[in-house]
């Protein structure tokens, strides 16, 4: 069997180059109940993201409905008598809201979990059907372990790329685009100010990632390669000891995992400046929002107007900038 024939084999497989995600659903003749599972998966998800937001809805109405009662409490007549029925029924709904986010969680993550189990087994499946019918000389082509590792390797990576990190992908795309519609609908300045944390996020995690792949990369490269030279001088031994090449061996060896060793702090350093520059926005955003909030309450306080409440400017901060970090 020649080069071409198992480029074609390995395309079987090969689907990240090959074939889009939903491609890579498709694959293998999926039954009913498979499609069945994708799009339950899909509606969960997507549903999932909707809950926080409403969350952060109903705890500034009880923001608002606490500040109430206590402006209130000074007064002659008391606190409204509906003030505590008002709390009561809200916390009953935040119950609610809680127990359906619960239940669309564990809804898409079963979902997509049985998807890419069934996935992975229809492809391991075809992928060993097409070894057994290949010819003897075929298998002297590939090197030792190379059948085995793929056949493990790939299939895995499949099964890893359709578990429920998709859901999660979809939930949180889900939860932004609803949290910037009600934070927009409760305090569009607010918001439009906090919106600002997108490119700070993006810019921090995509600098700080790319520095942190770049030493994982070089980490793991010097650690294989001075694996492989602890694999071949163990399967030469013999060899190494008539040609007194040990102490030269170990030497190098050493060395390997010194750079290895070395940019593993690298690494470390720049886990931790981005980790920190992180929390630092999310801190200043937060200083930012509750200043800002204040002084819209303060103008609005003064002016009477009532157009922005504790709560709103709780729910906007709740959900835009503790939540969205949490995510």
């Amino acid at each position: 069997m020649n080069g071409g024939q198992y480029a074609r084999l390995r395309s079987c497989v090969s689907f990240n180059s090959l074939f889009g995600f939903l491609r890579l659903l498709s694959y293998a003749d999926p039954t009913w109940l498979d499609k069945l599972l994708i799009v339950i998966g899909f509606i969960a998800a997507i549903a999932a993201g909707v809950p926080f937001p409403l969350m952060g809805i109903l705890f500034g109405q009880l923001v608002d409905d606490l500040n109430r009662a206590t402006c209130d409490a000074d007064a002659p007549t008391g606190p409204p008598s509906g003030t505590q029925s008002s709390i009561n029924s809200k916390v009953l709904l935040l119950v609610y809201v809680s127990i359906a986010s619960f239940a669309l969680i564990y809804i898409y993550i079963v979902c997509w979990n049985i998807t890419s189990q069934r996935l992975a087994q229809r492809v391991r499946e075809r992928y060993l059907r097409k070894l057994l019918t290949q010819d003897i000389s075929f298998f002297d082509t590939l090197q030792a372990g190379e059948v085995s590792s793929r056949l493990n390797g790939d299939i895995q990576a499949i099964e890893t790329g359709t578990s429920e990190k998709v859901g999660v992908f979809l939930a949180c795309i889900s939860f932004c685009i609803t949290a910037y519609i009600v934070a927009f609908i409760k305090d569009a300045k607010l918001a439009g100010i906090l919106l600002t944390l997108i490119p700070a996020f993006i810019i921090m995690t995509v600098v700080g990632g790319t520095f942190v792949q770049k030493y994982s990369a070089k980490m793991s490269e010097y650690f294989g390669t001075a694996s492989a030279l602890a694999s071949e001088c163990l399967n030469h031994v013999g060899l190494v000891h008539a040609l007194c090449a040990s102490a030269r061996l170990e030497e190098r060896f050493g060395s390997y995992l010194k750079e290895s060793r070395r940019q593993g702090i690298k690494k470390a350093y720049a886990v931790a400046v981005q980790a920190g520059l992180l929390y630092f926005i999310a801190f200043s955003a937060n200083a930012l929002a509750y200043w800002q909030g204040s002084q819209k309450i303060a103008n609005t306080v003064q002016n009477g107007d009532g157009s922005v409440t504790i709560g709103d400017t709780y729910t906007v901060i709740f959900i835009l900038v503790d939540g969205e970090y949490g995510k």
